[in-house]
């Protein structure tokens, strides 16, 4: 065997193993330390106690500690067990630095070393660990990059079960792995170390988001005998109380990982987010996006997945959104491209109320055209009382899956009394939905009764003793639960939701105003413009009124995403100070705002079309990554051409290009001082040798061209 390298940074000697059994040694434990001297004696016994069928050794990385204890107890058991423990003694660089030279160490002096295992000077293992850890990752295959224990807390006494199957999506918003892991050796040679910058905790939830990025899963091992000590006062806890800074740094590094359509493929990847439940078929249909299928469960595989959910993690294993309709409905909406829509609306109100209950009109079109409008009405704002679910004969009703979960868990017999979430405005939404389609169709199933019925069935499986019991389990459950999009994009990017567009191809959402005429005509045209250049377009009809199109726009539209607004909760006046420059400017609501954004950042490229509301989100748009346009010029009843282009130029900061549709808005664009090299001329108009700058306007191309530059932010 070669000299041992010296590892960076290490300033006493160290303990070289002798050389026939370093090329025997298959796993070594790396136990960093720093101030634990009285704890690091129990952990490094805990290490040696290890009973495997492979050669192992222990590498303890005293991290520059100020005692002299730490010293003497890392030589004394060097000393004591030469050839098994190692002894690096560093300046003091955090733990992210300390485990890393212990991996430089382990890996330079041991060439059979197939994985490490990290463990903290103030924990310890139970004798069966090491082995089950590596018989695990040898089991696997090289897709997994490490593998992970349940979580043994003592002191304050706790069990984390981090049993199910591994989930790149739940890692994203929490660490499914604690630092009492072991990493694999294909992991190490990627080039996954420790972010030595991170000195306030979390750095194992960061390794790990490396190998996720890297491709590798992890794989959970049950009953290793994990023990983390949990103390009221620890770097964990520390960080726990301001997370934000942490995790804004871990999203920092791992931009790839973390943009909303990456978030959105992981999501489709382990679950769906929808669970319509159609009562004349007896199946529960899930889907997340429904041009990408669909998975039917016979209602009695939907219960037992429902009733699990809250008790063992298999995080996105049952559908969070819960909607009922009839087959012949859903069929309806499918046919017409309204389905996405229509679920989308269905849990942006579920946001805001506990249970949603909505009446479907369907009348027969005109020219074979297609319209939607949507209305909408609160009850029971800020409601305390309980009451009856509501049974007035309607056609689609939706609620989260949770809240149908803990009303069968509070009442497993007797009439259900729905209440008010806290975290909800209002305790139901009564939605109508006008449809005139050219097949008009009458829904044959009011679905009150049908929900109702779901209650039973899920209220009679938990009665039963051996279901039921689960809830009788002394563990901590905070893994398991009913999956939301809230949990992850909440967590990432303070978005309750986001829609799940996850069709192949660019997506460009066209924002238009219902009932607008000539918005929707250049809309269309727009449309038509983006898809000859490869865009899948889409029309976002954001605001009130009746949202209508043609059979002929339909080919050129992939969906129609209604966006009503107000949808239940009353729309808020405008006041003197919402005002840029005297031009009336409407701020968002809050809630409003975020549903709003969560409609729009799964587009490659959003274009609003003379919205004037809109422009308020193509900011946070920008930083999810999302191209914005405007297109300007178009008349407007109550509003002059000043008007709308002061209105677009008080978030001029917000779009990277912006369209006048005419000489004469493209005169305006300049005298309100629009930065020139934003502004783009599409179309054939000239200005009839009167405005040379607007002839020299550059042409609108496509913004992925990458030939193209960049206009100025």
């Amino acid at each position: 065997m070669p000299l041992l390298r010296p590892v960076m940074s290490i300033v006493s000697t160290q303990i070289a193993p002798p050389p026939d059994d370093a090329d025997h040694i298959r796993a070594a434990i790396i136990v960093p330390t720093y101030k634990h001297s009285g704890l690091l004696a129990e952990a490094l016994d805990t290490a040696l106690a290890q009973d495997t069928d492979f050669a192992f050794a222990v590498v303890v990385v005293n991290d520059g500690c100020p005692f002299p204890e730490t010293d003497r107890v890392c030589r004394e058991f060097a000393a004591s067990y030469p050839g098994r423990v190692f002894y690096l003694n560093k300046r003091n660089s955090g733990l992210s630095a300390a485990r890393n030279s212990g991996i430089a160490f382990a890996l330079d002096a041991f060439p059979a070393l197939e994985a490490v295992y990290f463990l903290d000077s103030d924990n310890r293992i139970r004798p069966h660990l090491l082995q089950r850890m590596l018989d695990a990752l040898r089991a696997s295959g090289p897709e997994v990059g490490w593998a992970y224990p349940d979580v043994d807390k003592f002191g304050f006494f706790e069990f984390c079960d981090m049993s199910g199957p591994y989930s790149p999506l739940e890692h994203l918003f929490r660490n499914v792995s604690e630092a009492g892991s072991m990493a694999s050796r294909r992991l190490l040679d990627s080039g996954a170390r420790f972010d030595e910058t991170m000195r306030q905790g979390s750095e194992d939830w960061e390794f790990w988001l490396q190998g996720l990025e890297r491709g590798f899963h992890g794989v959970h091992v049950p009953g290793t005998g994990f023990g983390y000590r949990r103390r009221g006062e620890s770097m964990l806890t520390e960080s726990e109380r301001d997370y934000r800074p942490i995790l804004t740094h871990i999203q920092g590094r791992h931009p790839a990982l973390f943009s909303v359509k990456a978030i959105a493929r992981a999501e489709a990847a382990v679950g769906r987010r929808y669970a319509v439940f159609l009562p004349d078929r007896a199946v529960v249909r899930c889907t997340t996006d429904p041009a990408l299928g669909v998975e039917d469960l016979p209602l009695a595989d939907f219960v037992r997945r429902a009733l699990r959910a809250p008790e063992r993690p298999d995080y996105a294993a049952c559908p969070g959104q819960l909607v009922v309709m009839d087959s012949a409905l859903y069929a309806l909406l499918e046919r017409h491209k309204l389905l996405q829509g229509v679920l989308w609306t269905l849990e942006r109100t579920s946001l805001q109320a506990s249970l949603v209950y909505g009446r479907v009109t369907v009348e027969a079109s005109e020219e074979g055209g297609v319209s939607t409008q949507w209305a909408g009405v609160p009850v029971g704002l800020e409601d305390t009382v309980p009451a009856p679910l509501p049974s007035g004969g309607a056609e689609i009703v939706a609620l989260q899956t949770r809240t149908l979960l803990d009303l069968v868990r509070r009442q497993p017999t007797g009439a259900p009394l729905l209440e008010r979430e806290y975290d909800k405005p209002c305790a139901e939404a009564h939605l109508h939905l006008r449809l005139a389609v050219p097949d008009p169709i009458v829904p044959s199933w009011t679905v009150d009764a049908a929900l109702v019925s779901l209650y039973d069935t899920l209220a009679r499986q938990w009665s039963i003793k051996a279901v039921g019991g689960w809830a009788a389990a002394p563990i901590d459950r905070y893994r398991a639960g009913v999956a939301t999009p809230r949990d992850v994009y909440w967590t990432v990017h303070q978005l309750p939701t986001a829609l799940p567009l996850l069709r192949d191809g660019r997506q460009a959402a066209l924002v238009v105003e219902p009932g607008c005429p000539r918005k929707h005509a250049i809309a269309l045209r727009m449309a038509q413009w983006l898809r000859e250049r490869g865009y899948r377009p889409h029309l976002v009809a954001m605001g009130s009124g009746k949202a209508a199109w043609t059979p002929g726009d339909a080919d050129t539209l992939d969906t129609v995403i209604p966006f009503p607004m107000p949808l239940v909760l009353p729309e808020r006046p405008l006041t003197r100070r919402e005002a840029y420059l005297g031009t009336p400017v409407r701020d968002w609501d809050n809630d409003e705002e975020d549903l709003a954004v969560g409609t729009l950042a799964a587009f490659d490229l959003v274009v609003t079309v003379q919205h004037g509301p809109a422009h308020g989100l193509m900011g946070r748009l920008r930083k999810l990554g999302v191209t914005t346009w405007a297109l300007l010029g178009l008349p407007e009843a109550g509003r002059t051409a000043a008007d709308v282009v002061n209105a677009c130029a008080a978030f001029e900061h917000a779009y990277q290009t912006i369209v006048p549709l005419d000489a004469r808005s493209f005169r305006l664009c300049q005298a309100l001082a629009l930065p020139l090299d934003k502004l783009r001329r599409w179309g054939s108009e000239t200005g009839e040798g009167n405005d040379p700058d607007w002839d020299a306007c550059p042409a609108l191309v496509d913004p992925f061209t990458p030939s193209t530059p960049p206009p100025s932010a």
